[in-house]
């Protein structure tokens, strides 16, 4: 059975994570487990304007109860579990951790979107879904969340690690029944790279179409703008959900900041569903 895993901090952007990672588990069939990591970070939760005690008292395993219970009527999964865990001490290894060892299928993480930290440092979320055993989708309050994924917008470049991630979208697409469109990321006005970038997006779309059984469309966008090119591409398809790869390289650099995925992570209006590939 799979497993959705939502981290929290009480965060109205992570009960938006919440909310969204309750309608995945829904549709997934899914088991849903909520962690929050103690950290030296007190985030007031977004109910504590109703009651004063929690800003008086903060005691994360009342506010984690307090949650559940909010929301425990919105999880439909016969026979499936919703629990939430506590847990102490350094954020990103906590909830790697967590999915690691749970066995989790996915992670639904929020963005604070600090545009400052996001575009020198890395967000937070980015430095969680670089470091994630499993796929990760991230959200932010300032999405129109669809929680039906009916259309899902796959990138694809020159490199291997971008193709990589093709199993693990074909599964998304074939389980929400959506729409791919495959997009090729040009970045080069030579003619021999133009031909092998069809040949890619080929390959890709004929996969997809022949494991998920998906209605496939395929398009290709230049210039070296990726991030920003492909969120405007997947406004004009009106996609539900762009997908990117993380690649855990051996080389600690190409871990490190990733600018092309951080950016979608960051900035995108629509969720993005981050699949980590591997050298």
């Amino acid at each position: 059975m799979y497993e959705v895993l939502v981290p929290i901090d009480f965060s109205e952007e992570s009960v938006i994570a919440l909310e969204y990672g309750i309608a995945l588990a829904n549709h997934l069939n899914a088991n849903l487990r909520v962690i929050h990591v103690k950290c030296n970070t007190v985030i007031l939760p977004f109910f504590a304007e109703e009651n004063a005690k929690y800003r008086l008292d903060h005691n994360v395993d009342m506010w984690a109860k307090e949650l559940y219970e909010k929301y425990k009527s919105r999880y439909k999964v016969k026979n499936g579990y919703f629990d939430y865990k506590i847990r102490e001490g350094n954020v990103i290894k906590e909830i790697t951790n967590q999915a690691k060892y749970g066995d989790s299928s996915v992670l639904v993480v929020a963005t604070h979107n600090n545009k400052k930290e996001s575009k020198w440092l890395g967000s937070d979320a980015y430095r969680l879904v670089s470091h994630s055993p499993c796929p990760v989708v991230v959200v932010n309050k300032r999405m129109k969340l669809k929680y039906d994924i009916k259309s899902i917008v796959v990138p694809v470049d020159y490199s291997i690690a971008s193709r990589k991630k093709v199993p693990a979208v074909t599964g998304m697409a074939y389980l929400f029944d959506a729409k791919v469109h495959v997009v090729g990321l040009k970045s080069s006005d030579l003619k021999w790279m133009n031909d092998e970038m069809s040949v890619f997006v080929k390959q890709v779309k004929e996969y997809i179409t022949k494991n998920a059984h998906a209605n496939v469309e395929s398009d290709q966008i230049a210039g070296r703008e990726f991030a920003k090119n492909l969120m405007d591409y997947a406004d004009k398809v009106d996609a539900d959900m762009l997908t990117v790869h993380v690649h855990h390289s051996n080389n600690p650099f190409v871990r490190l900041f990733q600018p092309f995925t951080n950016e979608l992570v960051n900035n995108s209006l629509k969720p993005v569903l981050v699949i980590p590939t591997k050298d």
